[in-house]
């Protein structure tokens, strides 16, 4: 798909431009983590579905476990502060995990087992299912040759936005945050999928710049709004 020295070679030439359209798009990634992370801990209900976390998990783990990549080869300070930021979101999703396992395994994990989940049960399924995504987004990541992982780091926030609706829809509530992390979710997959010379991904990986990559962010966007739609229609948490 591409190579470290195209992405590069990109970056070197548009040095400011592409700083400042990475750091907006991943500020608004950062805030629906955030975001996120404060109503699971409030409430003790995440508003992501727990695959979601276990597939995040393989972006972060992954990123971080490429350091020698970021320090050595690509050598280039951007890259650095997002390994560690990815290291960051691995103990981020670690705390999702727990929080998961001690106070909504029932919610996750019942519908399948057809009993009570105990706390041992939920951990090994739990564990299963964030080394499953970690082992799906390392594989896919070679098979795509996504050697700087932005093809699926990408992908994080476009699932984000295709799914998180009818996670809300099952809970049947709207916690505080909601509108705010909708908005995020909205406002992040816009600069995610913006055009070439505006966008980070569109920028950086040329074959991105094709109509197929803007209207997959049209149904991205739209899913996003869709959450805002269900959110804003929902009775509040009663706590």
């Amino acid at each position: 798909m591409y190579t470290i020295q195209q992405v590069m070679n990109i970056v070197y030439q548009h040095e400011l431009a592409v700083v400042i359209m990475a750091f907006t798009t991943y500020a608004f990634g950062f805030a629906q983590y955030i975001s996120s992370m404060v109503m699971q801990i409030r409430d003790k209900k995440c508003p992501f579905y727990f695959w979601q976390h276990a597939w995040y998990f393989g972006h972060d783990l992954t990123f971080s476990l490429l350091f020698r990549q970021w320090f050595y080869q690509v050598h280039f300070w951007l890259f650095e502060v997002l390994w560690a930021g990815c290291v960051i979101f691995v103990g981020i999703e670690l705390v999702s995990i727990f929080y998961s396992v001690k106070y909504e395994r029932n919610t996750i994990w019942k519908k399948y087992l057809k009993h009570d989940v105990s706390s041992r049960e939920g951990w090994t399924y739990g564990i299963i299912t964030y080394l499953t995504g970690f082992a799906l987004f390392a594989l896919i990541r070679v098979a795509l040759g996504d050697v700087m992982c932005l093809l699926l780091m990408m992908s994080t926030n476009a699932t984000l936005a295709l799914v998180t609706s009818f996670k809300l829809q099952e809970t049947n509530q709207r916690q505080k945050g909601t509108i705010a992390l909708g908005w995020f979710i909205v406002l992040g997959t816009i600069f995610t999928f913006m055009p070439k010379g505006i966008g980070f991904f569109a920028t950086v990986i040329p074959a991105l710049n094709h109509l197929w990559f803007y209207l997959l962010g049209i149904v991205c966007i739209l899913y996003g709004i869709r959450y805002l739609w269900v959110g804003s229609k929902l009775p509040k948490l009663e706590r």
